[in-house]
């Protein structure tokens, strides 16, 4: 019999009812599979979480036994039944059109979640990336079966090589330009960090103003906020304009007046995240509040902030010398520093350098690709061990190594400022681990960072205990340490390992009012 005839003779619908039974095992297999996928994952120490991974490993598990039962009971229907099903499904999928639309939507929505899910909750979002790849291959498989004869005939016309390989070609192009789409699309919306923001389920504690959010309102604005790039510091917080969170052009957090007078003395504050802001509306920042507090004294001063998501003391030493420059010097400038000096020692192994350098690698060597015509569809990793940097850093990520560094930015800090005739004040930042009132919160926070990142909190007790001794030996007068100052708080301060909120922002604010007040009336 020729290709012709065979053509003829083919029955779409008695191929798939005799198929029925493998199409439901091809289904089944892949849900079983991330089912197991979801309940070997760990358990997560957020009871929140553990309920979505419970409550999905529930969903799972039915829908598995659901469609194992479907195929049983396909398995022990007649012939005569399974063709009558058989024939409905290919007589709701005639249309070759409708058919090549659904399994291009199901290719569309592979490429979206990965890209959406790309580092959101891998051990709940992998096994569905994993599930919906296989069941696009299945739906792939059926409608193939079920337009087989026009499958076969544009096969048959383009039997040679070149034809073949155009084919590949324009699926491959067809691939790309989805992928390429779906990412700008993703990234004009704003979805993939609105879904971050929602999922964010670390508990914040707002001061009762009669306006505070919840905690998810407030993290779906804050995954939002986004940064861009800036000479030398690499960068700054992008304006925003946002309901408890604004941002002005130049890239500082908003900052209430409390006072008109020209003449007040002005203090600028430098920092990281914590600094910032993060998890704290405009006006509970710490600025913000040491400036409610002077201005309740009756000692009002001009406040501004200049802290910026991340920096290390190395970058603001750099954003407060461009200020100077600038010939923009504050009567006072206070830096808050100490965790990401030596969070970004310990994950990349060199004192002084700055968070992610990883990334600003990669931009760097993606850049040199695409301006030399080769195509690249997204950043690659990056060894920083490959990279010799030691005209920046020593090397060493030891305790002694990450306090001599913050030391001597310190120093540098203190030498261009006397310069300009600005005082100074250095604050070591709160910690976690020093916290012995911890909530039940707090040190499921502590526990897992312990298990996430040993050595971690041994390494951050080092610095900080050098850095004492130098203050004793060396009558650092202009430094604070409020490594411990929430010791005996009975409330939750800590909302991660680092960052407070606004009724620790309070606190601090508090506790620096006095070295504040010192510090611009001395003489």
């Amino acid at each position: 019999m020729n290709d012709s005839a065979s053509e003829r003779l083919y029955d779409p619908a008695a191929t798939l009812a005799r198929g029925l039974f493998a199409f439901i095992v091809s289904a089944w297999i892949p849900m079983l599979v991330a089912w197991i996928m979801l309940l070997s994952s760990p358990a997560s120490p957020e009871p929140i979480y553990e309920q979505i991974r419970r409550a999905l490993l529930l969903g799972v598990g039915v829908a598995t036994a659901l469609t194992l039962i479907c195929g049983i009971w396909i398995a022990r229907r007649s012939e005569t039944a399974n063709a009558r099903l058989a024939q409905s499904i290919v007589g709701r999928f005639s249309r070759f059109r409708l058919a090549l639309l659904l399994v291009l939507l199901l290719v569309e929505s592979c490429i979206l979640s990965f890209l959406l899910f790309r580092d959101i909750a891998p051990s709940i979002t992998v096994p569905f990336k994993f599930l919906l790849v296989c069941w696009t291959v299945v739906l792939a498989a059926l409608m193939l079966t079920i337009h087989w004869r026009s499958a076969r005939s544009g096969i048959s016309r383009g039997r040679n090589l070149m034809a073949l390989l155009g084919f590949t070609v324009l699926a491959l192009l067809l691939l790309t330009l989805l992928t390429t789409l779906s990412s700008r699309l993703l990234s004009s919306s704003g979805l993939y960090e609105r879904l971050r923001g929602a999922l964010d389920y670390r508990p914040l504690e707002f001061i009762d103003d009669g306006a505070a959010p919840t905690s998810r309102e407030f993290w779906a604005e804050q995954s939002t906020v986004l940064v861009r790039w800036l000479p030398y510091s690499y960068w700054t917080v992008e304006p925003f304009d946002g309901a408890y969170i604004n941002v002005d052009q130049s890239g500082r957090r908003y900052t209430p007046t409390y006072t008109e007078d020209s003449a007040a003395p002005s203090i600028y504050f430098f920092g990281g995240s914590t600094m910032w802001g993060l998890g704290a509306r405009d006006a509970y920042t710490i600025p913000a509040q040491a400036g409610r507090l002077l201005a309740e004294q009756d000692l009002p001063a001009q406040v501004h902030s200049y802290a910026q998501t991340g920096y290390v003391s190395w970058q603001d030493l750099l954003l407060f010398q461009a200020q100077l420059a600038l010939d923009n010097a504050p009567d006072l400038a206070v830096f808050y520093q100490g965790f990401n000096d030596v969070y970004a020692a310990y994950l990349q192994g060199g004192a002084g350098l700055t968070l992610r350098e990883n990334l600003r690698v990669s931009d760097v060597e993606l850049g040199r690709l695409v301006r030399s015509g080769q195509p690249a569809l997204r950043p690659f990793d990056v060894d920083i061990g490959d990279y010799d940097w030691s005209l920046v850093t020593s090397g060493a990520a030891t305790p002694r190594a990450i306090a001599e560094r913050w030391l001597a930015n310190r120093r540098l800090i203190r030498a261009v400022a006397a310069e300009h005739g600005v005082r100074v004040l250095f604050v070591w930042q709160p910690a976690l681990f020093a916290k012995t009132a911890r909530t039940d919160s707090e040190q499921r926070i502590l526990d897992d960072v312990e298990r996430q990142q040993s050595g971690f909190t041994d390494l951050y007790r080092a610095v900080v205990g050098i850095v004492r001794e130098r203050q004793a030996s060396d009558s650092l007068e202009d430094t604070v340490f409020l490594t411990d100052a929430f010791g005996d708080v009975s409330e939750g301060v800590f909302f991660d390992r680092v960052h407070i909120t606004e009724i620790g922002n309070r606190l601090v604010a508090e506790s620096l009012f006095d070295t504040i007040v010192d510090a611009l009336t001395l003489d």
